[in-house]
């Protein structure tokens, strides 16, 4: 019956909980006169019980009136413990998430995976620190805890570090700046708790996970940095002119000389086309029978002739090899024919064709599909949207959202745009390629990523030449 209960309320101990025995069975622990009632109540006791009176209520180490709890602190510690390491899982999963589903390389993969893990172990933290600052079921709950803190103020740590280098405020980095304040605040508060005291070994197995987690980010470094440096990136681009034909139509006084573009990727790792071009001139040049002395060279030409003067070129071919936006993985090849339309009697004294290519390594980043549409000046409201470039002339870019592969970059920077332009005139083609952000109107900044960071490097062909009396001579 329950009135023959005896119930027995201990000292309290350092947090100001008091433990609470139903006839010598432990039925739980109590903050306050109200949560022990409770206890009672479910344990047998009437509902109408008083324990502060209740005869049938021992007290040890204190009476009723003393609860030494802090709930409000208390309470106030363990919500920002909790949410602080749910917003760090949080963090942990968005970084992670990029890596471990679009990764081109099995380290950033890898990565992805680990920052996903040390978000569930994060949220696994928050629910030990929610038991440790409450009734503490759990004898491990502030180790668990710690150990999330410390892995928050470690990730935050190197996400700060990474955004000092550029120093680019937006909205993303609030967090992890919010997250690192936080973080120092929860390691030095769960600290306080010593939470390490009562497991067996302690620096035995905090020496274990340091050497573990060294091993592990030297594995990373090694795959992730070192090994995409020193793969190599190589390529065979090459131009040839075939054999000419006529018109078969004899009033047609048109030859067709054919030219066969190729491009290879011979290295171990796939690229990004970003720009290339494929150019042919025509070239002739004044005959001096007469010359007595080479008079030229003080020109920086590159040669000179005695008998020829500095040639004069006239573009009559340009094209793009491949399109913009495309990308060679290794041993893949592609081969174009082109065709050039000229007159028979054009004054040219031979052809010269070459071409060149601006690439980039598909290991260190992506180029989002909006980089293939090419838009031209003289549609300025594809081009002046995005490009501040009054005296570029006639021209046409192509740009695109730029995703690095390792999306620690990618939340602590600013979203970076590739950006190709097309240089037009009647004499020459050009183009460059920047990566940079966008500008508070939307527009190209023009502040240049390091070339080395994206490994952006410019390829050119053979430079084939064909005289234009061979070219004749050959004509079917």
């Amino acid at each position: 019956m329950s009135h023959e209960k005896r119930a027995v309320v201990d000292p309290p101990d350092s947090r100001g909980l008091r433990q609470v025995r139903v006839d010598g069975v432990t039925v739980g622990r109590a903050w306050s006169l109200r949560e022990l009632h409770r206890l009672l109540i479910r344990s047998g006791f009437p509902k109408k019980t008083e324990p502060a009176v209740n005869p049938a209520v021992f007290w040890y180490g204190g009476g009723p009136d003393i609860w030494p709890d802090r709930p409000l602190r208390r309470r106030a510690t363990l919500v920002l413990l909790v949410v602080g390491l749910l917003g760090s899982a949080a963090l942990l999963v968005d970084i992670g998430l990029p890596d471990l589903f679009d990764a081109l390389t099995f380290a950033g993969r890898v990565m992805g995976c680990m920052f996903i893990v040390g978000g569930l172990l994060q949220a696994v933290a928050a629910a030990a620190a929610f038991d440790h600052w409450s009734k503490r079921v759990f004898k491990y709950s502030g180790a668990v805890a710690l150990a999330g803190v410390i892995i928050a103020l470690v990730v935050c740590s190197l996400l700060l570090a990474l955004w000092l280098q550029e120093k680019e405020f937006f909205p993303h980095c609030l967090s992890y700046i919010s997250l690192w304040v936080w973080s120092l605040w929860a390691t030095w508060r769960v600290c306080q708790e010593k939470p390490w005291q009562g497991i067996p070994y302690p620096r035995s197995l905090a020496l274990g996970v340091i050497v573990s987690g060294l091993v592990a980010a030297t594995n990373l470094a090694y795959s992730g940095l070192y090994q995409p440096t020193t793969a190599l990136a190589t390529t065979r681009y090459q131009v040839a002119f075939g054999t000419p034909y006529a018109s078969p139509e004899a009033d047609k006084p048109i030859m067709y000389v054919p030219m066969t573009v190729t491009l290879e990727n011979t290295g171990t790792v796939p690229f990004w086309m970003l720009a290339s071009a494929v150019t042919v001139y025509g070239k002739s040049s004044k005959f001096r029978p007469k010359q007595e002395l080479i008079q030229d060279w003080h020109e920086g030409l590159g040669e000179s002739q005695l008998y020829a003067a500095p040639p004069t070129s006239h573009l009559v071919y340009w094209g793009p090899l491949p399109a913009p936006g495309g990308w060679l993985n290794p041993g893949e090849r592609v081969v174009q024919q082109r065709v050039i339309q000229l007159p028979r009697n054009a004054a040219f004294d031979y052809l010269e064709a070459s071409g060149h290519m601006i690439a980039m390594r598909k290991d260190r980043g992506t180029v989002d599909s909006e980089f293939i549409t090419s838009h031209w000046s003289w549609k300025p409201d594809q081009v002046t949207k995005r490009v501040d470039c009054p005296k570029c002339g006639d021209i046409g870019i192509n740009l695109g959202r730029l995703r690095y592969n390792n999306n620690l970059l990618n939340v602590t920077r600013k979203p970076r745009y590739v950006l190709s332009i097309l240089y037009m005139s009647d004499v020459v083609q050009d183009f460059t390629v920047l990566a940079s952000p966008l500008d508070k109107a939307g527009k190209f900044s023009w502040h240049d990523e390091p070339e080395s960071r994206l490994d952006i490097v410019e390829t050119g062909t053979n430079l084939a030449t064909v005289s234009f009396a061979q070219l004749l001579k050959q004509l079917r």
